[in-house]
């Protein structure tokens, strides 16, 4: 997730919840950008490596790694906006009367 996005969304959330809340969001959203930080990381190897001697092998385990982070970051942001929305979502009361006094 692009980390303009990845604040947009944290700025989504309420001040009101818990320190607890507040921890299981922070390690979403690290570990979000962690995996965007390894995959830029490994994609710039891997230009590299097309580029220059160190050859084929090592190009191919950068391109497996790098098709690893790119899914595993799908599954990542999405468990985060699943978080953000639960951490977001205020539960409406419902009244079942018709609001007359009796």
């Amino acid at each position: 997730m692009h980390p303009h996005r990845l604040q947009q969304l944290v700025a989504s959330v309420p001040e009101s919840i818990t320190s607890e809340q507040r921890s299981r969001l922070l390690a979403h959203v690290q570990t979000s950008d962690g995996c965007r930080a390894r995959a830029d990381r490994v994609r710039h190897e891997l230009e590299l490596a097309l580029d220059g001697p160190e050859g084929s092998e090592r190009a191919l385990e950068l391109a497996c790694e790098l098709d690893s982070l790119e899914r595993v970051q799908e599954r990542v942001d999405g468990w985060l906006c699943d978080l953000v929305d639960k951490l977001s979502h205020v539960p409406r009361v419902v009244h079942y009367d018709d609001g007359v006094p009796a």
